[in-house]
C-alpha cells in the first residue's frame, strides 16, 4: 500500500502532468481542469463564462511556449513512476509472513497492583534485509506501562532476531488478553508499507488485590499470636494441650488425669481438664447481583465484599478451619466445598477474579444448593446488600438454614454509604440523600425484624468498617464454636 508520503508524491506527479498536458494542448482546459478538481465543486466551463475561459486559454498558450512546462511534465512523470511503478517491486521484496513474532510473560496469574514483564521476540526468517520495521504489541486499556514501550521501530537483516520488553501493572481483577501484534514493513524511502496483524494472545488472570492480606501478615509478625484482630481458639474441654481447670474425680476418668498435688492439698481426688482446639466449618455466601456493583469504580460493594472474603479465607487457612464459598445472583454460579490448603486458596481466588455484578439475588436457591452438598451444621456468613431480593425470600432461606442448625450472620453493605458522602453534597443534595437513607433504613428494619426472631444477626456496614466487621464475625464465631467440626 502507498504510505501518506507515497500518496503525496503520486498526487503531485499527476497534477504536474495534468497541467503540462493542458498547456501542450494535448488536453484542453475544459477537459483537464474538471479532472484535477473533481469532487471539489470547481467545474469551469468557458462556454458559460466567455471572459473567464479566454483568460484560461491565454495563460496556457503562454505556458506552452515556456520550457518550465517540459520540466514540470518530466518531473511529474518521475514522481508518478517513483511512487506507483515501484509498488509491485516492494511487494515482491517484502513479505510480512516471513516475520515471526512470539510473546513471553514472566507470569500469567497476578494480583491486582502487581507487575508483569512482557518480552516480544521478532525473527526475520527470510534472507532479505528489512530496513524499516515497526512492531506494536496491544495491551488492555486497564493495564499501565510502567517501564519500557510496547512497540519497536528497527531494521532486521536476514535470519536476524531481536527482542524488546516492557513492564505492565495490572490494575483490577478479571481476565485480560495481551494482543494482537501489528507488524508494519516500510521501504527505504517511505513510499510504501505492508501491514499484517497477528491474532495471537496471552491470557492474564488478575486476582483481587492482596494488599489487605499483606497488611495482616505484617501485623502478625509484630504481635503475639492470639492478639491479632482478637484471634481465639475454640474452647472445648477435652484432651488438648492447654490446661483448662480442675474438676472432681468422676468414675471412668483416665487415671493419668489425676492431679496428686491437688489431692495432697484438699484430700479429694481431682482431675485435670484441658482445652482441645476444634476447627469450625464456615461457608461464605457472596451475593454478586446487579445492585452489588453500585459504588465508586473499583470500590463497589462487590469489590469490598471480595476483599472481605479473601481476608477471612486467609485467616481460616492459617487457623486450619474449613472454609467454603458459594457465589450467587439469580442462581448459584460457583461453589467450593469447605476445605483448606493453599491449592484451595488459589482456586477460590480464581473464582473471585471472575465474579461480576449481574441479575437479581436468590438466596433461597443458594442455601438449598449448599445444604444438599454440606449436610452438616456450618457457620453461614452472607455478604449481601439485601437489595436485589424480597425480604420474604431471604427470610425463607434463613429459616431453612436454621432448621438444619446452621448459624447465620448477615454482613450487609449499606448502599448509600458506598455511593456518596454527605460532606461532598450541596444542601439540596444532602436533603435528598438523607431521605434516601431513611427509605433504605426502613427496609432494613423490616428485614431485621423478620430475621431477629429466628436467631439471624444482621450487621450493616459501610466502606470503612466492612473489613473489621468481617474479621470480628469470624473470630467471634470461632471463639464460640459456630459450625464446629
Amino acid at each position: 500500500m502507498l504510505s501518506s508520503r507515497g500518496a503525496f508524491i503520486a498526487i503531485g506527479g499527476i497534477l504536474l502532468l495534468s497541467v503540462g498536458l493542458s498547456a501542450k494542448g494535448i488536453g484542453t482546459v475544459t477537459t483537464m481542469i474538471p479532472i484535477l478538481f473533481a469532487g471539489e465543486g470547481f467545474t469551469p466551463n468557458p462556454s458559460e463564462n466567455t471572459t473567464s475561459g479566454l483568460e484560461w486559454l491565454e495563460a496556457f498558450e503562454i505556458l506552452n511556449e515556456s520550457p518550465i512546462v517540459d520540466y514540470g511534465m518530466f518531473l511529474g512523470t518521475l514522481l508518478v513512476l517513483a511512487s506507483v511503478i515501484g509498488l509491485p517491486f516492494f511487494r515482491a521484496s517484502s513479505n510480512a509472513s516471513l516475520i515471526r513474532v512470539t510473546r513471553k510473560v514472566d507470569r500469567e496469574k497476578a494480583f491486582a497492583g502487581e507487575y508483569i514483564h512482557v518480552t516480544v521476540r521478532i525473527e526475520n526468517t527470510g534472507m532479505r534485509r528489512l530496513d524499516f520495521l515497526e512492531i506494536y504489541d496491544a495491551i488492555p486499556d486497564m493495564f499501565e506501562i510502567v517501564l519500557g514501550e510496547n512497540f519497536i521501530i528497527t531494521q532486521l537483516s536476514g535470519k536476524e532476531t531481536k527482542e524488546f520488553s516492557y513492564i505492565i501493572q495490572v490494575s483490577t481483577r478479571g481476565v485480560y488478553r495481551i494482543g494482537p501484534t501489528k507488524v508494519i514493513i516500510h521501504d527505504r524511502l517511505g513510499f510504501y508499507f505492508e501491514e499484517n496483524v497477528r491474532h495471537f494472545y496471552t491470557e492474564i488472570l488478575c486476582y483481587p488485590s492482596y494488599e489487605d492480606i499483606r497488611r495482616m501478615e505484617a501485623l502478625s509478625k509484630r504481635r503475639q499470636q492470639g492478639k491479632m484482630f482478637g484471634a481465639h481458639k475454640t474452647r472445648l474441654k477435652g484432651m488438648g494441650d492447654d490446661f483448662h481447670a480442675l474438676a472432681r474425680y468422676y468414675p471412668g476418668a483416665p487415671f493419668k488425669s489425676l492431679d496428686w498435688k491437688a489431692f495432697s492439698r484438699t484430700g479429694e481426688l481431682m482431675v485435670r481438664e484441658f482445652e482441645a482446639e476444634k476447627n469450625i466449618r464456615m461457608v461464605v455466601f457472596l451475593d454478586h447481583s446487579g445492585s452489588m456493583g453500585a459504588g465508586i469504580p473499583y470500590n463497589t460493594k462487590l469489590d469490598f465484599a471480595i476483599r472481605s472474603t479473601m481476608l477471612v479465607m486467609k485467616m481460616a487457612e492459617e487457623r486450619q478451619d474449613l472454609f467454603g464459598l458459594i457465589t450467587y445472583s439469580d442462581r448459584p454460579t460457583s461453589f467450593i466445598k469447605p476445605g483448606g490448603g493453599k491449592a484451595m486458596f488459589f482456586q477460590l481466588l480464581e473464582i473471585l477474579a471472575l465474579v461480576e455484578p449481574q441479575g437479581r439475588s436468590d438466596p433461597l436457591a443458594a442455601v438449598d444448593f449448599v445444604m444438599q452438598r454440606v449436610p452438616r451444621a456450618s457457620f453461614y456468613v452472607f455478604l449481601t446488600d439485601l437489595e436485589s431480593s424480597d425480604s420474604e425470600i431471604f427470610t425463607e432461606a434463613a429459616k431453612r438454614a436454621r432448621s438444619m442448625k446452621n448459624h447465620i450472620t448477615v454482613i450487609s453493605p449499606f448502599g448509600p454509604l458506598f455511593e456518596t458522602k454527605l460532606t461532598d453534597l450541596t444542601a439540596t443534595e444532602r436533603a435528598i440523600a438523607e431521605a434516601i437513607f431513611e427509605e433504605y433504613l426502613g427496609y432494613r428494619k423490616q428485614v431485621e425484624d423478620r430475621l431477629r426472631g429466628i436467631g439471624v444477626e444482621i450487621i450493616n456496614v459501610g466502606p470503612d468498617d466492612i473489613l473489621p466487621n468481617v474479621i470480628k464475625t469470624y473470630t467471634e464465631g470461632k471463639k464460640i464454636g459456630k459450625g464446629m467440626v
